[in-house]
């Protein structure tokens, strides 16, 4: 046997038991497609008029210790949250934190999804995040009679799932894993065989041709996984992926519809280019059909579907007034050519705007520059609709009220972004708005949930609802922004933790340890840290 798998002495386990996220936690945080105001989005670009997000009612189901639906209950006083998880250790971490964190619009049960009924109420919105695939066929279909049953009239249903095509190499891997790491017992010793095994096949696995590049390409992609994504992903006794048709016959079983997916980009075929697009509209006959011959094209392995009542009829050419009803965000920098310095903004001269991913737009026209000088210059946060218009009229001159123009500004700003948004990352739309303090107060104050996650995971959610991971300075720091301490107390703080060595502080790579030369290299980069953290979406104050 090679040395890479330690020879143990065991017995085979016969499966990981019902207590496996007992046994090894899913680590919780936001994920920020499950969102209220993204189902609210896609929801109102397809016609519907789903419930305001500020006032709504959101049932997750598999909620683990509450990383997703803390966040949201926390920015949306005026909305309830239930989560449900059938691990009492998880439950009992979430319950623990909203009693930190004073909440009283969240409640977290432990509960089999078998046991959810009537006596739970009705909801606005159902997040299935990461659970129907890694359930028995009787869960899952027990969570198609909860969104059936208990989703408001216009409420919306989102359930991610594993599919094919993609899912059938994946499970080629996921079998011989769970072959080999059956033999051992402890959880710790299963994923250490596991990715042992999959080193040693990548490694020795000779033969070049598309096993080997599978293979290798597992290795890499589960490198960067954490222990728990790879126990639960792919040593658990329940995956059972999917086509997407079978996914949507389900539903239409339940009297549910497919509205459409939580990346709504994935659903506009002239991505793929004309020629492709041209043809999936011989092949389709409907929307079902062509996400499914999408599916074949992408080798899909995963979905995030939005489920709505049969009696819904989507609108999926969406009407440009729909945005009217939206907040709007752009991450996009202004990329100038060679030589530029300002940019021509009251001229025709072609502008281009890249976004996080490196995507780009160009636009020649005023107003649309306008727009996106105005959004570079709110984010991260959002701006309304409507005043965003009246922004970029006034920004290139104009009467904002006058009513002609209005509705002429009006419609080319909404097509101008809904062809961003459909096709690239550098336009954002949101259902409510996202609000923060971008300057740094004389004693700033960290959202309440930022700092008790902080404390617990070395990381943090924002009003963005997304994951901002931190370095071990930050980690400290963020606690600490609870509005009781001013600058020089922060420095106090920090230079204490430093002189203990619970935080490292270098100076031309070497660590310090003199109270002094601490205190000046954290003096030099406190307020860059604090500016940095108001950037990231967290302060209130």
């Amino acid at each position: 046997m090679p040395d890479s798998f330690p020879t143990l002495s065991v017995a085979p386990t016969g499966g990981n038991s019902q207590q496996s996220y007992d046994e090894v936690p899913y680590e919780s945080h936001p994920f920020s497609q499950t969102h209220p105001s993204r189902m609210f989005t896609i929801a109102t670009l397809f016609g519907m008029r789903p419930a305001p997000v500020q006032r709504c009612r959101v049932l997750e189901l598999g909620c683990s210790t509450g990383g997703n639906l803390l966040p949201m209950a926390d920015y949306l006083p005026d909305s309830e949250f239930v989560g449900v998880d059938y691990s009492s250790k998880q439950i009992g971490i979430a319950q623990e934190m909203t009693a930190n964190l004073g909440l009283k619009n969240v409640i977290f049960k432990h509960a089999s999804i078998l046991d959810v009924d009537a006596a739970y109420g009705t909801f606005d919105y159902i997040i299935v995040h990461g659970v129907y695939s890694w359930v028995p066929a009787n869960v899952q279909a027990k969570i198609m009679d909860i969104c059936s049953e208990l989703l408001n009239p216009n409420g919306v249903a989102y359930i991610s799932y594993n599919t094919f095509p993609g899912w059938h190499m994946r499970a080629m891997v996921r079998d011989m894993m769970r072959y080999h790491a059956s033999r051992f017992t402890t959880p710790k010793d299963r994923i250490q065989q596991a990715r042992a095994l999959l080193d040693f096949l990548a490694r020795e696995v000779k033969q070049e041709g598309p096993y080997q590049m599978l293979l290798r390409a597992e290795v890499e992609s589960l490198r960067t996984q954490a222990d728990y994504y790879l126990y639960h992903e792919h040593l658990e006794e329940e995956n059972s992926p999917i086509y997407f048709h079978e996914f949507a016959e389900r539903a239409s079983k339940k009297r549910l519809r497919y509205l459409g997916e939580a990346r709504i980009a994935t659903m506009v075929t002239g991505n793929f280019g004309a020629d492709v697009e041209k043809t999936l509209r011989m092949l389709a006959t409907d929307n079902i059909q062509a996400e499914q011959y999408m599916d074949f094209l992408r080798n899909r392995m995963f979905r995030e579907s939005l489920l709505v009542h049969e009696r819904i009829q989507p609108n999926w050419s969406i009407a440009p007034d729909s945005v009217k009803a939206l907040h709007i965000a752009s991450p996009a920098r202004l990329t100038l050519p060679e030589g530029v310095v300002e940019p021509d903004m009251l001229g025709t001269t072609e502008l281009t705007y890249r976004g996080p991913s490196g995507m780009t737009v160009n636009t020649q026209a005023p107003l649309l520059k306008a727009t996106m000088a105005i959004m570079h210059n709110a984010f991260p946060a959002t701006v309304p609709f409507d005043l965003l218009r009246r922004q970029a009229r006034e920004m290139i001159g104009g009467d904002a009220n006058d009513a002609t123009k209005a509705a002429e500004d009006t419609k080319m700003i909404a097509v101008g972004l809904l062809n961003c948004y459909m096709s690239s990352d550098v336009i954002e739309f949101h259902g409510m708005p996202v609000s923060f303090t971008k300057t740094v107060s004389a004693k700033p104050i960290a959202m309440p949930i930022a700092r008790l996650m902080t404390t617990r995971t070395g990381q943090m959610p924002n009003r963005r609802h997304e994951v901002v991971r931190l370095d071990e300075l930050d980690t400290q720091l963020v606690p600490l922004l609870d509005g009781a301490h001013d600058r020089t107390m922060l420095l106090d703080k920090m230079t204490e933790l430093g002189v203990k060595g619970v935080i490292t502080v270098n100076r031309d790579g070497n660590p310090l340890t003199d109270k002094t030369e601490v205190r000046q290299a954290l003096d030099s980069i406190l307020d860059r840290r604090l500016a940095n953290l108001a950037r990231m979406a967290i302060l209130i104050g």
